[in-house]
């Protein structure tokens, strides 16, 4: 750890006293707060000196001077949908905006609710689980989320309830520079469903950098879903953590397409027998933009399995990291874990630093990983061309199928059509179907 320079340290000092002082809400959450922002003074600001941030570039980020966010009002018919019926928080510059906001009857003990406004009804939950998953702890920017969070969701599904209806999150910034800490605090008692769309949007120049809490209990079972589509201006900092009990299912879908920089750090604890997980993501990058994935997934009882399938299509100067890290612990035997990276290469400006590994303390596993970079077929291309088809729509095609895999993997139908459109859009494929 490497402590923060003091005149560089001293604005956010400020800002931190200046947001406490007009804070009113439970002791339990104030203690929270200080002490993020105390891990943050000891962490200090990320450094590609330090092997965790060596890839990632801050630097136009640290020069900007980021405000804290102002209220907004949006169209709601700039804001995406779902095409089907499902509950729905939308949150601007990180507060909730019940004007375009929905939540449909629900099963009795269930709350779809914004964090902040459920701190007054709901507190004794809230506090018990609030920042208890372990992980992130060296992450800067998660501190400084716990410190500074205005609002966000907070999603409690009781024992054995299966909600039908997709729950959809937006988070929308739009202003000057300024930095937003969104959070989400999920949690799935033993037996419950539920899938959860998430999605970051937003215009001009921004950091935003959320925070999800995600517990799921005995036989528990979601599907998760996070869409960034942020300005090309922006810099999304997030972290997400999962702690999954026996026998829980969990699906992460991390689809990436905006932001100069996108950054997301994912840690699953795997902390119960039979407990499994699939984590599915895509990035799509050009010009200079920068994605970038740190994963940890840790098996720490037996019979567990867990699958990632990470993949990028990169064009332009656009850069993709990929760092994933699959931990089995001594007595996690009987473990199924697989681990693979792939990364399409449409220019030869184009970067990508993967870094694949296992640490296997257990006998009696199944562990696998692999990372693979490269260029178009063109043995492929040559192949579709000889069956009349012309140049640039066989490298379309190519392309389509390397990409709309990761996709495929998506069961919520219309948000798997939606996100087709916007790999046929930002791939030049306009000819070729989304879905």
């Amino acid at each position: 750890m490497t402590a923060i320079a003091p005149l560089f340290l001293d604005p956010y000092r400020l800002a931190f006293a200046t947001f406490m002082a007009e804070r009113r809400e439970p002791e339990a959450i104030s203690r929270l707060r200080h002490a993020a922002f105390a891990r943050f003074e000891t962490l200090g600001w990320p450094t590609r000196r330090q092997d965790a941030w060596r890839f990632t570039d801050l630097a136009a980020l640290q020069a900007l001077n980021l405000q804290q966010p102002s209220d907004a009002r949006i169209d709601a018919a700039a804001l995406p949908t779902l095409e089907t019926l499902t509950h729905r928080l939308v949150f601007v510059n990180g507060r909730l905006a019940l004007a375009l906001s929905q939540v449909r009857a629900l099963p009795e003990q269930t709350t779809i609710a914004g964090l902040a406004q459920s701190l007054s009804t709901h507190s004794p939950r809230i506090e018990s689980v609030l920042d208890s998953l372990p992980g992130l702890q060296s992450h800067p920017f998660s501190a400084l989320n716990t410190a500074f969070w205005e609002d966000g969701a907070f999603i409690y599904i009781p024992r054995g309830t299966v909600i039908e209806e997709p729950i959809h999150l937006l988070f929308y910034a739009t202003g000057g520079d300024m930095a937003v800490y969104p959070r989400l605090l999920l949690a799935l008692a033993d037996g419950a469903q539920a899938t959860v769309v998430v999605e970051y949007r937003g215009q001009g120049r921004s950091l935003n950098a959320p925070l999800a809490e995600l517990h799921l209990g005995d036989n528990a079972t979601l599907h998760y879903h996070q869409v960034q589509e942020e300005s090309p201006q922006a810099f999304h900092l997030g972290g997400i953590r999962v702690r999954q009990s026996r026998a829980s299912q969990a699906q992460l879908h991390l689809f990436s397409s905006g932001g100069q920089l996108a950054r997301t750090d994912l840690e699953v604890l795997l902390d119960g027998e039979q407990a499994g997980c699939l984590i599915n993501g895509l990035t799509l990058g050009q010009e200079n933009q920068t994605g970038d994935y740190h994963l940890r997934i840790e098996h720490a009882q037996p019979h567990g399995t867990s699958e990632q399938v990470f993949k990028s299509v990169l064009d332009g100067q656009a850069r993709a990291v990929f760092d994933g890290l699959i931990h089995v612990r001594q007595y996690a035997r009987k473990t199924d874990a697989r681990q693979t990276n792939r990364n399409l290469l449409l220019s030869r400006q184009a970067q990508v630093h993967a870094n694949p590994r296992l640490e296997i303390l257990a006998d009696d596993v199944k562990c696998g990983h692999g990372s693979s970079t490269g260029f178009l077929d063109p043995d492929a291309e040559f192949y579709l061309r000889t069956r009349g088809i012309p140049w640039s729509q066989a490298r379309a095609l190519l392309v389509h199928a390397f990409a709309n895999d990761s996709l495929s993997r998506i069961a919520l139908t219309p948000l798997r059509e939606r996100l087709g459109r916007v790999l046929a859009t930002r791939l030049a494929l306009d000819s070729i179907e989304g879905n």
